[in-house]
């Protein structure tokens, strides 16, 4: 019932059926790779191949085999081996050589973490990309920038889209460069040593990393899962850029603010047909919500004993496949949101303009100061901003009127005030720091280097 809350195809990460096919790959290319490198007999893994490529397994009937036996993998040998006594027993005893219940789990859970990989890298390149797009059209588009929930100065929003498009750049380019170290084949034995395997070890994974796409690291990483759990850190770190996004234009899109809207879809709510809730936004903040705690999780997963855990990688498994779900979510969620954005430019001005002007103290400040010193300046701001607020009269003709009554009024400082709360004016820093990210993003683009994850 809480599928309203993903995009329709969310259900195709990390499925059953996907999770069985990842295993059975393994087995097979296990296999394969074991007799390219005259570790068994080629007739035995064409056996073991064919009864990969054949085997029915049903998943209910795996997750109870599991549940007895404590162990995924050794719940999907027990159909191939069925098969192959049936039908090709000259692979039997080759089935699984040199390997252990976890090397197939993990390489597994490598598999579908790389198509996850890809599924999110697309839906982030997919947002960053509108996101550039509304910063191109609204670089000096005036709004009011807010500091503990508060009215602070003039910005742009196109500049605070640029700023949530360069974040989605860095979480690109970290999750493309911990990829390589952490999507990578798990080849350990029984207790990580490669004991059966010998020798022929090193070629054997190398073999097996071919077959399947997958990185080979030269070691076990049955309990050492730092560069694994980096790479879903970093999806954690993309979760929270995205919720700060969705609820930055979930405040922008209240009614009394009104300076966003999602694209309308009909009714929304069950009691007020007037209501335009902004329900990609909507989904985006669920999304995101437990992502800080399932990051938490697969940290504590971490201390595991000795050779295997007892327990804890048995739990990482369980949840990480929860903390991709969650934030390839909220990206679709606020892809979907920018392609139907509706950016109320006058009412940010209304805004800005309501205000009298007070948003711009700190740039009036800076002109009086010269000529009052930096303090007296600051107080006599203060001084007439409060009136500005009370008498609804811009902050810069009070303060032309201050200076009048304290001696210190001249044209030329006038003209420095009124040019100071002009909101043309003060929109051009935030407008050129958006082309600025903009040109940054663009640069680092062309620069990303060719990775194994697209092999």
């Amino acid at each position: 019932m809480h599928a309203y809350l993903r995009p329709q195809d969310a259900d195709t990460l990390f499925t059953d059926d996907q999770w069985i096919e990842a295993m059975l790959g393994f087995e097979s290319a296990l296999a394969q790779a074991q007799a390219e490198c005259g570790v068994i007999p080629h007739d035995a893994a064409q056996a073991i191949a064919q009864a990969c490529a054949t085997v029915q397994i049903d998943a209910q009937a795996l997750a109870a085999r599991a549940h007895s036996s404590g162990a995924m993998g050794m719940a999907i040998l027990q159909p191939v081996q069925q098969w192959l006594r049936a039908h090709r027993p000259e692979g039997l005893d080759w089935l699984h050589w040199g390997s252990t219940t976890q090397d197939v789990v993990d390489t597994a859970h490598a598999l579908l973490t790389r198509d996850a990989l890809q599924r999110l890298l697309a839906e982030l390149q997919a947002l960053q990309h509108g996101l550039m797009a509304l910063a191109q059209r609204h670089a000096a588009t005036p709004m009011l920038a807010r500091s503990l929930m508060q009215p602070a100065q003039v910005t742009s929003f196109g500049f605070k889209c640029a700023q949530s498009a360069a974040a989605l750049q860095r979480s690109r380019q970290q999750l493309q460069a911990l990829a390589a170290p952490a999507l990578c084949v798990q080849l350990g034995g029984a207790v990580g040593n490669r004991a059966t395997l010998g020798a022929s070890a090193a070629a054997v994974e190398q073999a097996l990393a071919r077959r399947l796409g997958l990185q080979a690291c030269g070691y076990s990483w049955h309990t050492q899962r730092d560069a694994w759990l980096r790479l879903a850190m970093e999806v954690a770190v993309c979760g929270g850029s995205l919720a700060k996004l969705a609820k930055d234009w979930s405040l922008m899109s209240q009614y009394e603010v009104g300076e966003l809207h999602e694209a309308p879809r009909g009714s929304t709510s069950s009691a007020m047909p007037h209501k335009r809730n902004p329900v990609h936004c909507m989904q985006a903040v669920a999304q995101t919500q437990p992502v800080p705690q399932l990051a938490a999780t697969l940290l504590a997963c971490m201390a595991q004993a000795h050779e295997r855990g007892l327990g804890e990688w048995q739990a990482e498994v369980a949840h990480a496949a929860s903390l991709w779900r969650h934030v390839h979510a909220a990206a679709s969620a606020l892809r979907s949101a920018a392609e139907g954005l509706h950016v109320d430019s006058a009412r940010m001005q209304q805004h800005i303009d309501g205000l009298q002007g007070v948003v711009y103290s700190e740039a009036l400040a800076q002109v009086l100061a010269p000529v009052l010193s930096k303090p007296a300046a600051q107080a006599a701001v203060a001084e007439c901003a409060a009136q500005a607020l009370s008498q609804a009269q811009p902050l810069h003709l009070l303060l032309g009127r201050w200076l009048e009554q304290h001696g210190s009024a001249d044209s030329q400082l006038s003209h420095a005030l009124a040019a100071a709360a002009d909101p043309r004016q003060a929109v051009q820093a935030s407008a050129q720091g958006c082309q600025d990210l903009l040109a940054l993003i663009h640069t680092t683009t062309d620069k990303e280097p060719a990775h194994a994850l697209h092999q």
